[in-house]
């Protein structure tokens, strides 16, 4: 995979979590999968069309005992003159470092392109900060052998060895 360094700008999102119950990997894509349907229904009801991009993105959670988990959202980009109806969007925060790459193929071989981003960033002295995000450039209703997920994660550059030095 090629993976190139950006930065984000904040977008305005129509969105749902999963909650902060723990979500196993294996049952993310069937939860993420759900979740798009459920906003999708939930943005019908209220009459607003889709029109931006799907996104999907990941917040870690530490439970009261210290247990880790992780929050699932997916989202729409809302248009700007969207703003302020029934259903009020989120802001998802920018980041000015961002590991970028592009997943093809079905969700249940995403982790290994993740997992390339991790090691990339972790090989270049920064660590991972942020929401790790997939925005599906080719997604529902086609097969998903045909999807484009483009993977973007945040992350921080070490004091003692920057990225790109």
């Amino acid at each position: 995979m090629d993976i190139e360094e950006g930065r984000l700008g904040p977008l305005h999102l129509y969105a749902i979590s999963s909650g902060p119950a723990p979500i196993p990997r294996d049952e993310v894509p069937p939860v993420v999968y759900r979740l798009f349907e459920q906003l999708r229904e939930r943005l019908a009801d209220i009459d607003i069309e889709i029109s931006g991009r799907a996104i999907a993105w990941y917040e870690r959670v530490i439970g009261e005992f210290g247990e880790h988990s992780q929050r699932v959202w997916v989202g729409y980009v809302a248009d700007d003159d969207e703003v302020g109806g029934e259903m009020s969007p989120i802001v998802l925060d920018g980041a000015e470092h961002v590991a970028i790459g592009m997943h093809h193929g079905p969700m249940a071989t995403i982790r290994q392109s993740w997992n390339e981003l991790f090691d990339w960033v972790h090989e270049h002295g920064g660590h991972s900060a942020g929401y790790m995000r997939e925005v599906h450039l080719k997604a529902w209703p086609y097969p998903e052998d045909e999807w484009v997920t483009k993977l973007e994660l945040p992350f921080d550059e070490d004091d003692d060895d920057p990225i790109g030095e």
